[in-house]
């Protein structure tokens, strides 16, 4: 074999191998994204529960969330921004895990959390007056919360 022949498969070898290691990067890559997904997805959840937990943990908190979600007009100025800003908490912990489609093409977990979160009047009312606009970001989660805050004002009138 002479000197021609031995470069041009040295250059063929070179090639090979580097496609080889493009290719087992690339399924690093994969790999890595879908670690990083998940873990997210994890961060999402834990920090749900984390503010589950304080909301009913904490008295203070508790009372006003119930009197919002029970008794909306009632609220003073200072418990309805409280009141605002836990349930515009629970929307977006909601659209992250909506977005991150814990689930899949299957809505059946989400129609029951947001079936929980508007089942009182004044949770529906906080959803007329600040939580539309928190859910324009994603229409196709809008339109679904529309079908369930429809479904359970019907219910209720």
């Amino acid at each position: 074999m002479d000197w021609d022949q031995l470069a041009t498969v040295s250059q063929l070898v070179t090639g090979v191998a580097t496609l080889a290691v493009a290719v087992f990067l690339w399924n690093q890559l994969k790999v890595q994204h879908r670690d990083s997904e998940r873990e997210f997805t994890f961060a999402n959840e834990n920090r749900q529960q984390n503010m589950n937990m304080a909301l009913f943990a904490d008295e203070p908190t508790a009372q006003v969330y119930w009197k919002g979600a029970t008794a909306w007009e009632s609220l003073t100025p200072e418990e309805a921004f409280r009141f605002r800003f836990l349930q515009q908490q629970r929307y977006l912990n909601n659209w992250n895990a909506w977005r991150l489609k814990r689930d899949g093409a299957n809505t059946e977990r989400f129609k029951q959390q947001w079936m929980q979160l508007l089942e009182n009047p004044g949770q529906r009312r906080f959803h007329e007056e600040w939580g539309r606009q928190v859910l324009e970001r994603d229409p196709s989660m809008a339109e679904m919360v529309e079908e369930v805050y429809r479904q359970l004002e019907n219910r209720s009138a």
